[in-house]
């Protein structure tokens, strides 16, 4: 396709259909979504012409038609809401990453407009670097904190996606778990999980199946107190929830959490948000190589409930 964009698709962006993901990633209109069909080679996936709800695998190469003023995408808004300030561990010509406080949405959706850490980052970018758009290479959720890897080109988000797809990102987490644990102990949850509605809640949330998709996860024991521990996290895949679902099908919910809690196993009053923080990320950078390690500390609601702790680290073990 001569004038297009082109993104590969991760992991965590698997199951969606291509309509969802013009939508949610790229912030499409449905006028604009619409009018992609009438493209002279409209969208394709793999090379091959794809209708809006084709289910797209980790991998596929999704081809949407730019250059087009009638089918462009809707503008990205400034930042509009309470004021924040934008906290960036680094940046250059391609790349920025910054660290998300917890309650910032990542992009508009629902009833999030322009207060949205897309928004900041379109509000930062406006008066810094004008010619800059807000490429995300992955999603935090609402209240999950810290490191957002972001593309400033359609090129380098390329680049980024598929070392993404070959598992080329290294993230660490650490989360406040309930439940007892054993200092130092290190383990592996291999459950294989699926998407479905909440009864109670209404809301999308995963669950442990047989025949969902695969997810591994894995954790070690850094600090235990009498009813929750600090564990520091990494993961072989990056479905929706993982960390939440596998450590709630374990026993251990995160602090906080109130899709995967009761209330009396996850720590109510002792923070006010799922306690899950983004605390490293490691990727090669899209133009000349090179190996990028970023971190952000544990966010102070965390910390408070906590010793000193950085990525790595070997803390004392209570």
């Amino acid at each position: 396709m001569a004038d297009a964009s082109f993104y590969i698709i991760s992991e965590e962006e698997a199951g969606r259909t291509v309509g969802q993901f013009l939508k949610n990633r790229l912030q499409f209109s449905a006028a604009h979504i619409r009018s992609l069909k009438f493209a002279p080679e409209g969208l394709t996936v793999n090379e091959e012409r794809a209708r809006t709800d084709r289910v797209l695998r980790a991998g596929d190469r999704l081809a949407v038609p730019a250059g087009d003023s009638a089918a462009r995408p809707q503008r990205l808004l400034p930042y509009k809401g309470v004021p924040r300030a934008l906290q960036v561990l680094y940046e250059d010509e391609s790349l920025i990453v910054v660290n998300k406080p917890a309650g910032l949405a990542m992009h508009p959706a629902g009833g999030h407009t322009a207060d949205t850490l897309a928004n900041l980052l379109r509000s930062y970018f406006d008066s810094a670097d004008p010619k800059a758009r807000v490429h995300f290479a992955g999603r935090l959720d609402k209240d999950t904190s810290g490191v957002v890897l972001c593309a400033k080109t359609a090129l380098a988000a390329e680049k980024l996606q598929k070392e993404k797809a070959r598992g080329g990102f290294q993230k660490t987490y650490f989360a406040l778990a309930a439940g007892s644990f054993r200092p130092g102990t290190a383990q592996r949850i291999d459950l294989p999980l699926r998407a479905a509605e909440d009864p109670d809640s209404g809301l999308i949330r995963m669950y442990a199946d047989p025949f969902g998709k695969p997810a591994l996860t894995y954790y070690t024991v850094r600090q235990v107190f009498p009813a929750y521990a600090l564990l520091e996290l990494r993961l072989d895949t990056g479905r929706m929830h993982q960390i939440r679902a596998h450590l709630a099908a374990a026993g251990h919910p995160l602090l906080g959490d109130p899709l995967y809690g009761e209330k009396a196993e996850s720590g109510e009053g002792l923070i006010s948000r799922c306690a899950l923080h983004a605390a490293e990320i490691c990727f090669l950078h899209p133009e000349d190589g090179r190996q990028i390690t970023l971190s952000a500390p544990l966010p102070a609601d965390m910390a408070a409930l906590t010793k000193p702790v950085r990525p790595g680290a070997d803390p004392f073990l209570r």
